[in-house]
């Protein structure tokens, strides 16, 4: 830890240094960009190690990190850098839910979908109503709702609490990488996050439309009269899934037919999404989740090989993705709005915990199991970020506020929620089996559980 500490500080030293020689009012572009990759690599790289002694998830230890070097704190990374992080967010985006849908087998997970699906809906509906109730009483007492009428707070606080449903495969993919977990609580979670959060993509749609209905002038404002949401989510969604099977398509004939340097021709793939996703209206994390379930469930090629080829850059991706996370948190924006942040994610996690054992209980699901999965549930990152976003774009004047507190609700969450659910792997006892579990960790010439099956 100490070395890591020193590094970390070195590194740290070196870039203030380099920024000392520019003019106060310089913006630093295109090999700024670079020079913030390589910096956030580093400094996330050697945090996650310090927060590896500390037994704490790398990933907290990455986002803590881009919070403490962005431009809210000692402003190493700036406004502009982040912009031209963007990309490089978008491929890690598309790796992780790549292999978030490699993980996820239907043939195995057919007699668990009544129980991912119950917990789902009983945790989001739970989770929803909850929120929903104190977004209407809260937000009577916040300066920018003094002179809405009852239905535009009513509508605004179904677009907050809507966004706070969201969860993150992002996050949970990245713990279970970082531990090497697997077992029925890892799978579990796992499945859940990315069902929940595809449920939360289209129910914002219809939150969206009603709100928009509610304040007709805000609407007109943002351009959303003359066209249909839904033909626009349409678009939206089914483009994405059929480019991610485009993308799983094409990676299993490379694989199959050429089978060298897989893990860069991956990131090639992905990096082209990604440099083409915004002008299609692609969204990196539907495509990369449908490549990867095409890759496991209907392709000749398994999705664990694809897996353990881009293994080894899985980490450091991770690292970039999740410090530009921190990196983009308003921390001052955040303390404005503190205590109801608080409550939110309070009441959030209350709807989850009671939601989810419900569903848990009805489902039939192991106690040991159940009582664990909520803490999968707990934290957000990508999608509710990107929602919060939209809101404060989509929606003038209210949008900017509310976007604040429903992101100072998110940075209690994203801090937090891998801490807890790191701890639930660990009492499942679920940490460290993958390498133990894993085929592709055998030697190459040890026998595999097919070869004694045809031995016999």
């Amino acid at each position: 830890m100490i070395r890591a500490a020193l590094v970390l500080a070195l590194v740290a030293g070196i870039s203030f240094a380099a920024r000392s020689f520019l003019p106060a009012d310089a913006t630093i572009t295109g090999s700024g960009a670079a020079l913030a990759f390589g910096f956030l690599l580093i400094a996330a790289m050697q945090t996650g190690h310090i927060f590896h002694d500390l037994r704490l998830p790398h990933l907290t230890g990455f986002i803590l990190c881009g919070a403490l070097f962005g431009p809210e704190v000692l402003r190493l990374i700036t406004p502009s850098m982040l912009g031209d992080l963007t990309l490089v967010k978008k491929v890690a985006v598309g790796l992780i839910a790549l292999n978030a849908g490699c993980e996820l087998n239907f043939a195995r997970l057919r007699p668990k979908i009544r129980s991912i699906g119950l917990v789902s809906i009983f945790g989001l509906l739970t989770e929803f109503v909850l929120l929903f109730g104190l977004f209407s009483f809260v937000l009577g007492r916040i300066e920018f709702t003094a002179d809405m009428t009852s239905a535009q707070r009513l509508a605004v606080a179904l677009i907050c609490a809507t966004v706070l449903c969201a969860l993150s495969p992002a996050v949970v993919m990245g713990i279970l990488k970082e531990t090497r977990a697997v077992g029925p609580l890892s799978e579990m979670c796992l499945s859940i996050v990315v069902l929940a959060d595809l449920a939360v993509v289209v129910a914002f749609s219809f939150t969206e439309s009603v709100a928009r209905a509610v304040f007709p002038p805000e609407a007109a404002a943002s351009g959303a009269g003359g066209h249909s949401i839904f033909g626009a989510l349409a678009v939206h969604i089914f483009g994405s899934i059929a480019t991610g099977i485009a993308v799983g398509l094409v990676s299993a004939l490379y694989i199959r037919r050429v089978n060298q340097r897989v893990g860069l021709f991956v990131f090639a793939v992905l990096f082209v999404v990604a440099e083409i996703g915004g002008a299609l209206h692609l969204d990196p994390l539907l495509v990369g989740l449908s490549a990867g379930l095409f890759l496991e469930n209907i392709s000749p090629v398994s999705g664990h090989e694809v897996i353990h080829e881009t293994e080894v850059a899985a980490m450091p991706t991770f690292a970039v993705f999740f410090a530009v996370v921190g990196a983009e948190v308003h921390l001052h924006a955040f303390f404005t709005v503190a205590p109801y942040a608080a409550m939110a994610a309070l009441t959030r996690a209350a709807g989850i915990y009671a939601g989810a054992r419900f569903g848990a209980r009805v489902a039939k699901v192991d106690p040991e199991v159940a009582g664990r999965i909520p803490f999968g549930m707990f934290p957000q990152a990508g999608v509710a970020i990107g929602l919060a976003n939209l809101v404060a774009t989509s929606f003038k004047p209210w949008g900017p506020a509310a976007s604040t507190l429903i992101l100072g609700t998110i940075v209690i969450n994203e801090m937090v929620g891998p801490v807890l659910f790191r701890m639930a792997l660990a009492r499942a006892g679920e940490i460290g089996k993958k390498r133990e579990a894993s085929l592709l960790d055998l030697p190459s010439h040890a026998p595999t559980p097919e070869a004694d099956v045809e031995a016999t």
